[in-house]
Parts: C-alpha cells; structure tokens; sequence
C-alpha cells in the first residue's frame, strides 16, 4: 500500500548540471533489459538452490460461503487442512479474524483513538464489520476458541485435545458470519459494492519463530501461510467478480460485462489442471449463481463484487491482465489503459527479478482511494501508472516473496517503493534518491527517525511507520545499490527471487543472498540502515598534489568522518569520480594518480552518501574557504533551500520614517536544507537630510548545520538600527512527541540587550532614553481537538534597566542602574460554536516589579504588542513609519490586546479578556484570496493607573471595555500567507484613550483600524 504524505521541510533542490552529470541518458521505451553476464542464469540455479532448514506449514482450504446482499452478511463454511512440517509438536491452534480490526473495542480502533482518527471505535450497527465463528471442530471434536487478546478479537484460538507432531496432519472446519464495514479500509461495502479481504478464519502462520499470533493495528499489515484454496461463492446472478485464482466453475460475470464486445475471454479453468468432474457448485435459488475458484502457493484469497464492473483483459507472458472498472471510469481505466498500464507494470518486474509464477492478475477499482495488495489480485483506487507499479511490485515483495508485513514491512512496502523510483527513473523521472533523500534527512536530524526493522505496532505513531518502513527503507534500497552498483543490485534481485520465491522470507534471507551475489560483507550496512538511526557526515579535511616525473599527477585527500553512519565515499571533480574511499576509519587517506591535474575536489559529489552536511565536504580555496553558495535574487513569497550548498537570496527593500527620511537597503536571507544555517541581513542606509547614524545594520544567524540540535531553534542576533543597538540569544525546544497528533509544548530561553542610541528615531510615546539587559525562560503549548484550538503561553524575564543619563561626580556621564522582573502569561481557545460560527476567547495576565517606574519600553501594555517585539518589522520601527504614522490605525497584538485602545498606553500590570465570534463566508484551497469572514468582537481589562489614570479618584486601577465588528480575510501567495483584519471598534470605554480619536467622539462612535495578524 502506499505510503501517507510525509512531512517536509522547505524545498530542497539539486543543480541540473549534477542531475544530468549523474542521470545517464536511458531509453524511455517500455522495454527492460536483463543486464546479466553470460554465466548468470547458471549461477542463479545454483544460489536458488540454498535453502537448506528451511520449511513451511502445509495448508489447503475448501470454503463455501453465500453473501445476503441487503444485510450485507456472508455465511461460510471452511475445511482446512493442516500438516505439520516443523520440527516441533504443536498444542495450539490458531486462525486469524481479520475483519474484527473494523469495528469498536479492537486493538485497531484503540490505536486511532489514541492518536486522534475517529475511524471504527465509533461505528454503530449496522456500519461496523465482524467476523464471529459459529461453530468448530478440530481433529473431529467440537470445541469454542478463546481470545487472548481481548477484548480485540481479531485472533482466535484453539487447545488442541491431542498435540500434533512433527509430520501430523490436522482438519479443521469452521462456520462463521462475517460482515464487510461500511468505512472502507483495506476492505469495505457500499451499496452492492463489496471488496472481500482477510474475510475468512485465516490460519496464523507457524514459522521458526513459532505462532505468529498478533492483532491487527492500522500499521502493518498481514503474514498468511502458503496454501492452496478452493472457494465456492453463492452470489446474486448480476454481480461481476474479480478474485485471487482462476474460475473452475461457474459464470464470473465477465461475459455480460466485457467492454468490447468481440473479446475471447481466456477463463484459464484447465490451469491447475483440476479434474472437471469434480463439480462443488450445488444448485441455487433462483436469481443466484454459484462461481468456484482456485489457487495454489497463494497465501490469501481476495475478490471484489460490483454488478457495474466493465471487463478488459490482456497478457503479459503466461499471465492473464484481467481488469474490472465502473462505467464512469472509461476515459481513466478503459480503452487498454488500465490493462496497458498493469502489463506495464509486469514487465518490469519481469526484468528486476524473474518470471511470474501466477497464472493471472486482476485490478480493480476498489471502494477506497489508494491501493491495497493480494495474492494475484490488486484493488486501486484509480489506474495512474504509480499506483499500478507500486501495487504490481507487492505480487513479488509481499506476494511471492512472502515477508512478515508487520515484523518486517520494510521487505515489502519499502521494496517495492524502490522498485517503483527505479522504474520512473528508467522512464525519464530523474532520480527518485534526490527527491526522497532530503525528506529522510529532515526526520533523521530531527531525531523522529526510528529503526526500520522495528515491528510496526512499536512505531511511535502511524506517521512515523509509515515514513520509516516506506521511505526509509527505500533509501536503504537506493544506498545499497549505491553500494554495490546497478547491475549487481540487479542480479541480487534475480538471485533473491529465484532462491526465495512462494517461501516466506526476512531480513537473513535477503542478505545472504545479496552478499553472496556482491561478494561483500553487508551486515554493517544492514545493521546501520535497518536497526539503528545513525547521521552521516564527512568532512574533506586535506588535499595533496604531486606533480610525477612523467607528467602525471598524485594526490591524496585526507578525509574525516564526523558521524557515526558508515558509507563508502566517491571522490571526485566537477566531472569525474576518481576514487571511492571505504568511509570506515574516523580518519582515511586515499590516493589515487591521473593524467591530469583534478579540479577543484569535493567528497560524495554524486550526494549519495546520505551526509548531512555537504557544505564541508569541498576542498578549501582561497579567499572563499569552502565556500559552498549559490547566489540568487529573493522572491519573498517563498523560499528556495539546495541539498548541496547554501543558498544566499538578495532583495533590495525599502522604507522610511520621520527622522531618517527615505531609507534604502539589502537584504540577504541564507539557509541550508531549509532548516539549518538561517541567517537574516540587513544594510541600509537612511537618506533624510537630518538623520544622522545613517548606516543602519540588523543580521541574525541560528541553527548552525555542524552542530544540529533536534527540534530546536537556535539564534543569535546583533543590530544598529534607527537609533537601537542590541544583541539577542535565543533558544526554542519543542517537546512534542508526535508530527502528526497531540499537544506541541515548547521551551525556550531568550538572553537580550537592547539600548538607545539617538532619540530622534524614536517614538517617545513608547520609548523612554534607557536601555535593559534581560534573561529569561518561557513555555508555550498548542494543542488541537478536532476543530477546537487551545494555546497557553507564560514568558519571565529578568534582569536590569538603566536610564536617566546625567552628569556624574566623576565621570561625564551617568545611569540609574535598578534591578526588575516582568512576567506575562495567556491562554486561548478557538473552537466551533453556535449556527456555524467560531468563537475566540483569551485570557492575559501580566506584571512588572521594580522600584521605580517601569520605563515605556518595558512597561505592560494596554493595546498590544510592546516595542521590543515589534523593532523588527521597519514599518513599526521608528516614529514616523507606515504603521505608527498618528493618521493610521494599525494593530500589532499582544499582552492587554485592548485593540482600540491607544499604543502608547502601558503600565506596570494589567489583566484582561478578549472575545471573538466570526462567522465564514467561504474558503477555498487555491488562489490569494483562501477565505473570508465577519467577525464581532468584545475585550474588557483591567490595568494599573500608571496606564490609564483612574476615572474615580483614589482607585488603584481602571477598567477598560471595548467592542465593534469586522471582516477578517486569509491570503496566500506562494508559500507566504497572511491574515488581514479590518475592525470598526463601536464602543471603547473611556473612550479619550481611544487609538483612533479622530474618527469619532464619545463612547459609541465610528472608528477603524486594520492589522496584518490575527488578533491572537
């Protein structure tokens, strides 16, 4: 099955010229050679020989089963034979109830609670699906099974009377219901629509690690014992089926339901060469049928109904393509193109490891999107050739070489997603490795990578399973053909599949084999790659030339391994590989003689060795170091990251205010991988003709690539800038345990120094001549349940403050030093209120502590954000900018967010409640303009009266009131969005303090202001 959208960082791209230097020219016919030495086919006799001690259970089903359409409730009867082919006495006896996973109480649905999907624990009757047993017998005796994981019910099972040696056989016959859900997953009904799987008590496999009984859980998926089956159906007479084997007897509907009229359908009945007389259809009621099926060496057996199907049919080799689709599906699955698409997908596989041993295989459109997988059959959910070659590859990696899918998916579902790279890749795709590497990379740094090999159910959470056991693994798959090379990974994959097919396999059997066929020792790159989650990175630390006396070059490269993840290392130029280093020792050199004298030298410069950071992996030049750059113009509504070097983006910007005038400026914004090496800098220069300290600088570097630290962001900041000099040290933590689900709690420190250096920038309404040093930790945590948002954030800071410059005694100059802290705290919640609309609430609280008079800077405002937290954006910066231009109503919020109140209110505390309901008038997924609403809006606080004197005399605080309506609009463009609020504050209370005091007077009166962030 497919994997879930991963997550990922910004866009991570390479250079075209490298993409082209490492993609040789390949032919984008449907044609796929077998590159294999003349003697291949002689060695792959001999390695398929060696499976000495290997064995597996002997097992056959008969089943006969009726499907009641309109209660949607199968009624089936199964004989099984079981013969014991271990070396060990058995006295339990296993089956497996699938079905039992889609319906409330189940280890499944447990799992989707837990991690916040509302799926099956909730289904009611008649949605949910089951799968209860009736009746048994084993070895003739009667006997009830027992759940040992209930209350899951998804295995059942059996103390056998009398124990069952090595060589004993065992019959089993079991009755039971079983009734599909009407939430497809995996298997689902809707209408007459049925898709049929793991629908049957299914014999839990027995292998050398013993009963393999485990429980169904959303990740991972199902292990079954080869066995030949024999299924006979009573259906309605107009239902078309598709179905694992191939029909013995009766009409699969195929006739009446074939696209094109002149089609031979082949029904392959003589395949197993049953004999005809043994007729199992009985006769059925009127406007019934009865179709009976075969298949040997399969370890399941799926089949789909739906009277609408249309019937195509091609072939590829021996194997029948057969093809069922809906009516509306002809322009997407008929006219060939499903067929074509599925042969497609047959012969490529055909050409990685060997002929199919099948006879057919049938896709359909099943009820679910995506695709799922079963011996001989695929259900998809459209006919996209990604899909088909993805679920085609299962027939080998799932199917005929039958792993463990929940102790190992990654033989599996990370097999065949290389599989389905390589094959785009051979049609003109470029590299699957380029596009699936960054995003691996991003997990591993971040440190949400777990171990490929861990058995699915101990994954932290389904999204990490899903990118270890996909994607992961498939960049296992492509690092091992890195290693051993493309024409060895191919006669390893011929090499597994002739030695292991219709076997069970795992990680040992694969390895074997493909260190027998490379002739190296795999087990450290398998142990790395499958049960560890180390980080990969070289550092070309010397160069050394010598020129030889006949004419040739010698040079040796010193090179460092800085992680712990071992991978051999290419070494080359611009053009060329020269020579390959083991990557093993902490310290190797490696030389190596051409005929001419190499470039400029870099390690790994194909980027195939997983190193996370390429920027040190260049020889030194003068001047630039290792300089790794490239150099483009910014586009500010989206950010471009390169795998291979720091990307430096220029954008001249511009903006003025009172005191500088005009101001022009440069600004660099740098990163790698999107995430590591940030960096903010600004140069510009004010051109007013009385501005004075024209030069103004602001640069911020964070999150170094040489010393990753997961989930945390990490800054320091320095600036001279419109009459402010400063630095600031800043660390965020997040602490959430899951990408996809739960609560995100962060903390964070911050260490900070800001000081005024020329008053004629500032805004004295919000700035006082003074400066502070401060430190302090903060916390915050968002969390979301289904649509209700809630957000908590506390921050302390302390530290000192200093002010009052004066003549001193001594020296010229003098400040008043004093000690003080500052604490502010919030909590919030949007969630779904009453006829559609959204209601907002937020709490606030905060206050300040120190002797004197907190200065304006640090004081606790009314209206919203305080000036540290806005210095900056310029257009908030300066006395004079766009937004605090006295003609203008901006709100920044924060702290009190008493909008309409004045800017320049702040005190030493003040508490308060802001209010929103918003009613939307639409949204879409596309366009700038993403969606729209009405809001109203009410807050109320109460705040000292150092920021609003008291309207009673002898109060020590005064409480403050507002509220007014709006529109809030949410804009996109690229990947930069953006909130836009218009608000008429009606009534603010006292209304004298209002920010907008032009517009109108008195407590109700017409005001307005905008903002560009949502109010909190």
């Amino acid at each position: 099955m497919p994997g879930v959208a991963r997550p990922t960082g910004a866009r991570i791209t390479r250079s075209t010229s490298q993409s082209r230097a490492t993609s040789p020219a390949r032919s984008l016919l449907c044609s796929f050679p077998i590159p294999m030495p003349t003697l291949a086919p002689f060695l792959l006799l001999l390695l398929a020989r060696d499976t000495t001690g290997y064995w597996q259970q002997q097992v056959s089903y008969r089943i006969t089963a009726s499907l009641d359409e309109p209660t949607g409730v199968l009624t089936g009867r199964e004989r099984i034979s079981y013969v014991n082919r271990s070396s060990a006495t058995l006295r339990d006896f296993y089956v497996h109830q699938y079905l039992n996973a889609f319906r409330p109480g189940s280890r499944w649905a447990a799992a989707d609670s837990a991690e916040g999907r509302d799926r099956f624990q909730h289904l009611g009757d008649p949605d949910y699906a089951f799968e209860r047993i009736t009746a048994a017998t084993l070895a003739g005796r009667e006997l009830r099974p027992d759940y040992p994981y209930a209350p899951d019910s998804t295995i059942a099972h059996w103390t056998l009377a009398r124990p069952l040696v090595p060589g004993d056989s065992l019959v089993v016959e079991v009755e039971w219901h079983a009734r599909l859900s009407t939430l497809p997953r995996r298997q689902g009904r809707q209408g007459r629509r049925f898709d049929f799987a793991q629908w049957y008590p299914k014999v839990v496999v027995y292998d050398k690690y013993g009963w393999e009984d485990h429980a169904l859980y959303p990740a991972g998926e199902f292990y079954g014992e080869f066995a030949t089956y024999d299924v006979t159906l009573d259906l309605p007479e107009d239902q078309v089926i598709g179905a694992t084997g191939v029909p013995v007897e009766g009409d699969p509907g195929w006739e009446k339901a074939k696209a094109d009229p002149a089609l031979q359908i082949d029904y392959q009945r003589d395949w197993y060469h049953a004999p005809r007389t043994t007729q199992q259809c009985a006769q059925v009621a009127a406007g019934r049928k009865c179709v009976r099926f075969r298949a040997e060496r399969v370890h399941h057996f799926a089949f789909s109904l739906n009277p609408q199907y249309r019937y195509e049919q091609g072939r590829y080799g021996d194997a029948l393509v057969r093809v069922l689709y809906l009516p509306d599906d002809r322009a997407t699955w008929g006219n060939g193109i499903a067929v074509r698409n599925t042969v497609t997908a047959l012969a490529w596989l055909d050409s990685l490891y060997g002929s199919y041993q099948w006879p057919q295989l049938t896709n359909v459109h099943r009820i679910e999107g995506g695709g799922t997988e079963f011996p001989m059959m695929i259900m998809d959910g459209s006919a996209g050739i990604g899909l088909i070659v993805h679920e085609a590859g299962h027939q080998y990696t799932m199917g005929q070489l039958a792993n463990n899918e929940w102790r190992e998916g990654w033989l599996d579902e990370g097999f065949t997603s290389f599989q389905t790279g390589w094959f785009f890749e051979r049609h003109g795709a470029g590299l699957a490795y380029d596009g699936l590497e960054p995003e691996v990379l991003w997990l591993d740094l971040e440190r949400w990578s777990e171990p490929v090999s861990l058995p699915s159910e101990q994954y932290r959470d389904f999204s990490t399973y899903n990118a270890m056991v996909y994607s992961k693994a498939q960049l296992f798959y492509e690092e091992l053909r890195y290693v051993v090379g493309d024409e060895t990974m191919r006669r390893i994959l011929r090499a597994y599949f002739a030695r292991w097919r219709l076997k069970h396999v795992d990680e040992d059997a694969f390895r074997e084999v493909a260190e027998e066929v490379s002739g190296r020792d795999l087990q450290g790159l398998f142990g790395e790659w499958l049960h560890a989650t180390p980080l990969f990175d070289y550092r070309l630390k010397r160069v050394e030339r010598h020129h030889l006396a006949d004419g040739r070059w010698r040079t040796v490269v010193t090179i460092e391994r800085r992680g712990d993840g071992r991978l051999p290392v290419e070494i080359g130029d611009a053009d060329t590989i020269y020579a390959r280093a083991t990557g093993e020792p902490a310290e190797e050199r490696v030389a190596f003689v051409t005929a001419r004298r190499p470039g400029r030298l870099m390690l790994d410069p194909r980027g195939r060795t997983h190193d996370y950071d390429l920027l040190n992996n260049r020889e030194r030049r003068a001047l630039v170091g290792r300089g790794a750059w490239t150099f483009r113009l910014d586009d500010p509504t989206r950010e471009t990251a390169r795998r291979d070097r720091l990307v430096r983006a220029w954008l001249p910007v511009a903006w003025s205010n009172s005191f500088g005038g005009f101001t022009i400026g440069l600004r660099e914004r740098t990163n790698y991988l999107g995430s590591y090496d940030r960096g903010l800098l600004v140069a510009a220069l004010a051109t007013g003709p009385g501005a004075t300290n024209r030069f103004d600088f602001y640069g911020r570097w964070g999150n170094p690539i040489g010393h990753p630290e997961p989930r945390t962001e990490t800054s320091v900041s320095a600036w001279s800038a419109e009459g402010r000099a400063g630095a600031k040290l800043s660390m965020d933590r997040s602490l959430r345990q899951h990408l996809d689900f739960g609560a995100d709690p962060h903390v964070g420190f911050d260490a900070l120094w800001m000081a005024t250096t020329e008053l004629g920038y500032i805004d004295r309404g919000l700035w006082d001549d003074a400066g502070s040093v401060e430190a302090g930790p903060w916390w915050s945590l968002t969390s979301s349940h289904g649509a209700t948002v809630l957000h908590a954030r506390f921050v302390a800071r302390g530290g000192v403050v200093y002010s009052n410059p004066g003549k001193g005694i001594v020296s010229p100059t003098r400040y008043d030093f004093e000690g003080f802290g500052r604490f502010t705290g919030e909590a919030s919640v949007r969630t779904p209120f009453w006829a559609r609309t959204t209601l907002g609430l937020r709490l606030f609280a905060g206050g300040y502590t120190g002797a004197s008079e907190p200065v304006r800077q640090r004081r606790i405002p009314v209206a919203g954000a305080d000036p540290y937290e806005t210095f900056t954006d310029p257009l908030l910066r300066s006395r004079g900018a766009l937004f605090l231009r006295p003609d203008f109503y901006y709100h920044a919020p924060g702290n009190a967010n008493l909008r309409a109140f004045g800017r320049d209110l702040g005190g030493r505390w003040a508490v308060s409640m802001n209010g929103e309901v918003t009613r939307s008038l639409g949204r879409r997924d596309r366009g700038f303009l993403r969606e729209a609403s009405l809001m109203g809006f009410a807050d109320a606080g109460l705040v000292d009266t150092l920021a609003v004197p008291a309207t009673k005399p002898g109060r020590g605080s005064t409480f403050l009131y507002e509220g007014g309506l709006g529109v809030v609009t949410r804009h996109q463009l690229g990947e930069l969005d953006w909130t836009l609020r218009f608000e008429v504050p009606l009534v603010v209370a006292p209304f004298q303090f209002a920010a907008d005091s032009v517009s109108g007077k008195g407590r109700l009166a017409w005001r307005w202001q905008v903002s560009l962030s949502p109010s909190f």
